[in-house]
């Protein structure tokens, strides 16, 4: 797949994403916290699949960009695994938080907002 076929595809993910993020509204009957872990569950598979859509070594600068936030982020993950000072719901929450801000980055990097 060429990189601008894949960047097509790394946004087609995104807007999926966004609109199913966005769609979460209608259930009106889901809780503040049980919508927000369905928006990162949401987040978290968009960014999966952007991972495996991603060449190797990007020469586009935007790919070149999603990839680097990508590994900013699996850093932040592994970091926080490691932390062994904070409570599993602690732990939790700054993982969501960590998802989240780099879908949000992504979304914003690739003109989405």
């Amino acid at each position: 797949m060429d990189e601008q076929s894949a960047l097509t595809q790394v946004r087609t993910a995104l807007i999926e994403a966004l609109e199913a993020r966005r769609g979460l509204v209608a259930f009106s009957r889901l809780e503040a916290l049980e919508m927000d872990q369905h928006a990162r569950t949401v987040e978290r598979g968009a960014l999966d699949q952007i991972r495996r859509l991603l060449p190797d070594a990007p020469a586009d600068p935007h790919l070149q960009q999603v990839q680097t936030r990508l590994g900013r982020m699996e850093e932040a993950l592994q970091g926080l695994a490691a932390r062994t000072n904070i409570q599993e719901r602690s732990r939790a929450l700054e993982r969501d938080d960590i998802t989240w801000r780099a879908f949000e980055e992504i979304s914003w990097l690739l003109g989405m907002r």
